[in-house]
């Protein structure tokens, strides 16, 4: 695998420009600076978890919350724990009130809470002032729950797209400190092609500013492939997931992953009370009876921490 440049921009990682540059990531006005890498700290890549319910947030948005979602998350927390790992859960806030005393328990066991909306309604049919009252709605829920600052956000289905980078204006408006939802390549209706692929400053033609932390992604005969997490996971032999985090972490850079909690309940279909057709439940489980294997074998191998452990200062 050969690393390529980002478009017009400096070369990736792990070259540096100096502070001062800023770069155009070539979307929107938008530019960017890389952030330098902390050599004094461990390489650790990043676990994220999007709190959310299969039935309501991928299936029909105006279904009820299940609650099916608090039983798989227990069984992946069993995991975290038995490797001390702390992982980052962006949580929604539909799913907060639901399960309060599953995220309190996630935050009182030091994982990193932040949100990932109210109810997973994508910012790509938003207007800003829709979604600025989603936000902070969001923010609010899940702040008043765990009675401590959320201040990193994740769009549902990654819906920060090239057509709506104000968004970036309204989260750093709204007191978020960074964000995770530009998917670095375009895939089936989200992401950004060319965009960094790794976590740097923005600022906005507007001025705002914000840290961005893109999933990871690999290169290949100079494309860029998805391997972060996701049916990207489910679907991926353990030996090509290891093979892209190694080749990562031998480079000095931080794989970002993702998952949700249904993808560790391979027996969802048979008991929700929902009628799914054929296709869904081939596209949407696949693999999840797999799926905690591999993370076991990969939490084993290489080190994990929350998000916020990649950005500068404390993080926070």
């Amino acid at each position: 695998m050969t690393e390529t440049p980002e478009g017009a921009g400096p070369p990736p990682e792990p070259q540096q420009p100096p502070d001062a540059l800023w770069y155009d990531t070539g979307h929107g006005g938008v530019r960017y600076r890389p952030i330098p890498r902390d050599k004094s700290r461990p390489l650790c890549h990043a676990l994220s978890i999007d709190l959310e319910d299969w039935q309501q947030s991928v299936f029909d948005q105006s279904l009820p919350v299940s609650g099916r979602f608090v039983a798989s998350t227990y069984r992946l927390l069993e995991v975290l724990d038995y490797f001390g790992v702390r992982a980052t859960f962006f949580v929604l806030a539909l799913a907060a009130r639901k399960a309060p005393d599953l995220v309190r328990r996630l935050h009182a066991a030091g994982h990193e809470i932040q949100t990932h909306g109210y109810n997973h309604t994508q910012a790509t049919q938003q207007s800003p002032d829709e979604f600025r009252r989603d936000v902070l709605q969001a923010k609010a829920a899940v702040e008043d729950l765990i009675g401590a600052e959320v201040y990193g956000f994740r769009a549902p289905r990654f819906s920060v797209v090239r057509t709506n980078l104000w968004v970036l204006d309204v989260l750093a408006e709204c007191g978020f400190r960074y964000d995770s939802s530009i998917f670095p390549m375009h895939i089936r209706g989200y992401g950004i092609d060319g965009w960094p692929r790794y976590e740097h400053h923005l600022r906005t033609p507007a001025g705002a500013e914000l840290i961005e932390v893109p999933i990871a992604t690999l290169e290949l005969f100079g494309r860029r492939i998805p391997m972060g997490g996701g049916g990207y996971f489910r679907l991926f032999p353990y030996a090509v997931i290891r093979q892209g985090v190694r080749w990562l972490h031998r480079r000095g850079m931080p794989a970002v992953l993702y998952f949700h909690p249904y993808e560790f309940d391979p027996d969802a279909f048979t008991y929700l009370d929902l009628t799914v057709p054929l296709k869904t439940r081939l596209h949407q489980g696949l693999g999840r009876a797999s799926i905690l294997a591999k993370l076991r074998e990969l939490l084993d191998e290489f080190p994990f921490a929350p998000v916020r452990d990649l950005l500068p200062g404390d993080g926070g």
